[in-house]
């Protein structure tokens, strides 16, 4: 199994489950900027200045598979009664999932679009040409294991994509707050994971890393499959698995960051069967 991927793939019930992946990834290592942004852990983001240490980021980047071609695979069905989710596909309302800022990036459940069952839930950015700096619309859930998780999982739909600024995208971000076996005395430690968009780090962040499922502008009116191993990428990029942590955030998102006055930023993103648990 790799650690992370992202491919396409048809709703259920629609015939072949084969999703169409985007490659084997090579993993590049960026240095982060000099000058840094720490995230409180409420959503919002201060700049503060902080020495480079070698890390920060890390991007894949596609590469042919071997024999050419596309390359196939059945991606292998988590199972749903270790999923620490609730609720995981809206299908019995939208609790406990909520928004960090719901008047300025809210959610809804939806029944335009399902990759399995009745109901998703649905991100809709509509914002003038005037609108400048950064927005985040969100969906979160907090869960308080004992014990780490392994692996995420979970399918995301654009039907609708205008760009107000170069870096609008779509990404999910695991946080773990209280943590106290990881280096830096932050509040709380994180990944995130850009999915479709962007092709490098959109700022750098002292507290997080970068971990790249998908560079390239999303595909509109096709479910994509993602995942990763979020507990191996921990160990890699910040040295173990979280221990001791108060509690985990785990944040889909669409948005945008420096955005100067002039273009509409507009976006339909949907979220469904969303898994985080013990890998398959």
């Amino acid at each position: 199994m790799r650690n992370a991927r992202i491919g396409t793939t048809p709703p259920a019930g629609s015939g072949s489950v084969l999703p169409r992946l985007f490659g084997r990834y090579s993993v590049v290592v960026l240095a982060v900027a000099a000058i840094a942004l720490s995230c409180n852990g409420d959503g919002s983001e201060t700049a503060t200045p902080t020495v480079p240490d070698g890390g920060g980021s890390e991007t894949a980047t596609p590469t042919a598979p071997d024999g050419g071609g596309n390359e196939t695979a059945t991606p292998a069905a988590p199972d749903a009664a270790a999923n620490l989710f609730l609720n995981p596909s809206l299908e019995d309302g939208t609790d406990p999932w909520f928004s960090l800022k719901p008047d300025d990036g809210p959610f809804t459940r939806s029944d335009a679009f399902a990759h399995s069952g009745k109901y998703s839930a649905k991100l809709e950015m509509r914002d003038p040409a005037a609108a400048t700096g950064a927005k985040v619309y969100y969906l979160v859930q907090e869960i308080t294991p004992k014990e780490f998780p392994e692996f995420l999982s979970g399918n995301y739909r654009v039907e609708k994509w205008q760009k107000g600024t170069a870096k609008q995208y779509l990404q999910f971000v695991v946080i773990a707050f209280g943590v106290d076996n990881l280096a830096g005395g932050y509040p709380n430690h994180q990944i995130r994971y850009p999915l479709a968009g962007i092709d490098s780090p959109p700022f750098a962040i002292s507290n997080a890393h970068f971990r790249f499922l998908g560079k390239d502008q999303p595909v509109l009116g096709e479910w994509v499959h993602f995942e990763a191993n979020v507990k191996e990428d921990f160990e890699r990029l910040w040295g173990a698995a979280p221990k001791g942590f108060d509690k985990l955030r785990i944040l889909f998102e669409v948005r945008w960051d420096d955005k100067a006055p002039g273009n509409t930023a507009e976006a339909d993103v949907y979220y469904d069967d969303l898994y985080f648990g013990p890998a398959p």
